[in-house]
């Protein structure tokens, strides 16, 4: 269906004023934020902040040796054209529009490896998540799916996107295994949002896999070069799969005189072990400091898979671009633009095409413990109407969301 000249109208009409107020709403946090210059000193735990204490040793965990804390996310996604199923069509994952929400409650239990030893070690991590995230990083099997009852809490349910020992082998630099479930490393965003400058995702990182089980080992060459290599069950699975095998694997070369680094990962392999399913998919990101603050990344991604939807085989890249700047040590601010292209209509959409998105995010900490983040988004697509119903091709996003760790 075509859009309505009418609709598009009163989008354009609407668009300058939102912008408008939101850039003044950033230039006030701004302003806000540049008398601030103790905090940063303080710990990023508001336990710790109002305790003195943080997670770990108000609950005894650091005792045998464990750390434990967590986080909070909660926000609100405000779009103008009033969806009225509130979805964002392939915007994820604050994929609900003009609700507020908790994204994600983290929390973690952690046993970190020494790599600087020379000794035999065994650590692991255990991480829980419950928000309207965590239906998007659930595994398939009989890992973390149906593990509460959520009939009464609509988009909420829980995840253990995290469970897995790591052992260090003392061989030169080390040679480490994680066994278990963790999370991919392919990508350059991450599911943890408090590790992300923004608070949507781009269709790069919603189309990648976000977890792995099976074996993953990581060797660090030399000062230069590290390389990771395993054997894991497909894409966001524990056993509904076992039969299916993939191979995990990459590399990081760190350049530090010259401040870059880059970055390649790929996973090949069976995810189904009931029919033909052979999925490549790989990822390369390049990152260049241009200045101390002045970072630029570039992100490519590429996948393939046989009978992806309905004996359908498929076929989809990307490429994106990162550009962040630090304003202040309280403040930092980025650009995100992307191309994603679906070849064949198996990702977002039941048609093939193009999808591009702009961003613009800031990040303010008035506390080390605390994050606040406002984003500006506008989406649009060839090929397919994935907005308002599935009756627009491209859509304004206002964002905001806050981080708290503890």
């Amino acid at each position: 269906m075509r859009q309505s000249k009418s609709a598009s109208h009163v989008t354009t009409k609407c668009l300058p004023h939102k912008i408008r107020y939101w850039f003044s709403v950033c230039l006030s946090y701004t302003f806000l934020a540049l008398p601030i210059q103790s905090t940063l000193a303080e710990e990023p735990s508001a336990i710790k902040a109002l305790t003195g204490k943080d997670f770990s040793q108000l609950s005894g965990l650091d005792s045998i040796g464990l750390t434990a804390g967590g986080w909070a996310t909660a926000g609100f996604t405000y779009n103008p054209s009033q969806p009225k199923d509130r979805s964002n069509g392939s915007v994820q994952f604050n994929n609900r529009a003009n609700e507020f929400h908790l994204y994600q409650l983290g929390l973690f239990v952690d046993k970190s490896l020494d790599r600087s030893s020379q000794n035999w070690q065994l650590g692991g991590r255990f991480e829980f998540m419950f928000g309207t995230d965590a239906p998007n990083t659930q595994a398939t099997g009989h890992w973390d799916t149906d593990l509460i009852n959520t009939d009464a809490l609509r988009f909420y349910d829980v995840a253990l996107p995290q469970a897995y020992f790591e052992i260090l082998i003392p061989v030169r630099h080390g040679i480490s295994a994680k066994i278990g479930h963790f999370y991919s490393i392919i990508g350059y965003e991450s599911v943890p949002s408090p590790l992300n400058l923004f608070v949507s995702h781009s269709y790069s990182m919603k189309s990648s896999p976000f977890t792995m089980s099976g074996l993953l080992t990581s060797y660090q060459v030399n000062d230069l070069l590290t390389v990771q290599a395993g054997a894991v069950t497909g894409a966001d699975n524990v056993d509904q799969h076992a039969g299916a095998w993939s191979f995990l694997g990459g590399i990081n070369v760190t350049n530090q005189q010259r401040s870059r680094d880059f970055t390649f990962s790929i996973l090949d392999g069976e995810i189904d072990d009931t029919q033909p399913s052979h999925l490549t998919y790989y990822y390369s990101m390049l990152h260049q400091a241009i200045t101390e603050k002045l970072h630029v990344i570039l992100q490519h991604d590429y996948g393939r898979q046989q009978n992806a939807k309905e004996g359908k085989n498929a076929e989809w890249y990307s490429l994106v671009n990162y550009l962040t700047y630090e304003i202040t040590p309280h403040w930092n601010t980025g650009i995100r633009a992307e191309w994603f292209h679906d070849d064949d209509g198996t990702r977002f959409s039941t048609a093939p095409g193009s999808y591009y998105a702009l961003s613009v995010a800031s990040n303010w900490k008035p506390y080390a413990w605390l994050t606040l983040r406002p984003e500006i988004r506008h989406d649009w697509a060839s090929g397919s109407r994935p907005f308002q119903n599935e009756t627009r091709d491209q859509q304004l996003l206002l964002i905001i969301d806050a981080v708290i760790r503890f």
